[in-house]
């Protein structure tokens, strides 16, 4: 017996696998054995070694039976660039998908946990970063239909993912001339994105001193708790300086009961100048 032929239950030791992946590989044609003896028994060659690691590598790139079996007939540098260029492209795309995900899941938690540091009700002044948002208009009140309502929302927030969002729902923005003139409405839904974003209705929340509140209640009492804020802002002795942002830290995601929602509530504020009302 040429010692430089294999068993099958010898070969698919030598290649890390169960004897049955190489019987499937024979009976489909991927990767036969180098003579199959008067005995019925199947022996592979040596050479054979390096035709299944690049089985075994193709598969690692989830190619597909048929495609490696459809390339081992006509092997040639040029049909192997070909599909490792193929495979680079399916690589790219999940490793994207994988960072969506991983954005996504970083930015629950960064809300989660914020949502059990803060007190529910309570009023500070914090330090935000310049942001970027991409935004939709919010319908008026005339145009308000459901249906096309969540089409714009799912729209919104599909897109905003793919430029690496890791919103798990839309905010609120609420503009300061409509609080100046105690409206109180949405007119924008938003998602944050990355700085450099293009393609979508974009807007830049300023950075600097915001006044915060959590407020704890359903998405019906949030008209309440903006009031609440606006009023403490100029009890304060402050003025508000820009739109008011509104984020979920818990909303429907993680929690049944609505009034148990929290919901985050930041406008930029400036100290009023000495005799202005």
């Amino acid at each position: 017996m040429d010692k430089h032929l294999f068993k099958t239950a010898e070969f698919a030791a030598l290649c890390g696998v169960k004897k049955d992946t190489l019987l499937h590989y024979d009976h489909i044609g991927l990767l036969k054995p180098q003579r199959v003896g008067e005995n019925g028994y199947r022996y592979y060659s040596a050479r054979q070694l390096a035709t299944y690691d690049l089985i075994s590598a193709l598969r690692r790139l989830d190619t597909p039976l048929a495609e490696i079996r459809d390339y081992l007939t006509r092997r040639s540098p040029e049909a192997l660039l070909e599909l490792l260029e193929e495979k680079e492209r399916a690589l790219e795309e999940e490793r994207k998908r994988l960072e969506r995900m991983g954005n996504l899941l970083r930015e629950t938690i960064r809300t989660t946990c914020l949502a059990q540091e803060v007190r529910p009700g309570e009023i500070r002044l914090e330090e935000l970063s310049p942001a970027t948002f991409a935004v939709v208009k919010a319908p008026t009140f005339r145009e308000f239909e459901e249906s096309v309502y969540l089409l714009h929302i799912r729209e919104l927030l599909t897109w905003a993912r793919e430029q690496g969002s890791g919103a798990s729902a839309p905010g609120d923005i609420f503009c300061q001339e409509n609080l100046d003139q105690e409206e109180v409405r949405e007119d924008f839904y938003y998602c944050p994105v990355p700085e450099e974003t293009q393609g979508w209705q974009l807007y830049q929340r300023p950075g600097g001193t915001y006044a915060v509140l959590y407020h704890q209640g359903s998405y019906q009492s949030e008209y309440e708790a903006i009031c609440r804020l606006r009023d403490w802002v100029r009890d304060q002795g402050y003025a508000i300086d820009g739109d008011l942002y509104e984020e979920d830290l818990v909303n429907y995601t993680t929690s049944e009961d609505p009034d148990s929602y929290l919901l985050k509530l930041s406008v930029k504020i400036q100290k009023r100048e000495e005799g202005v009302p």
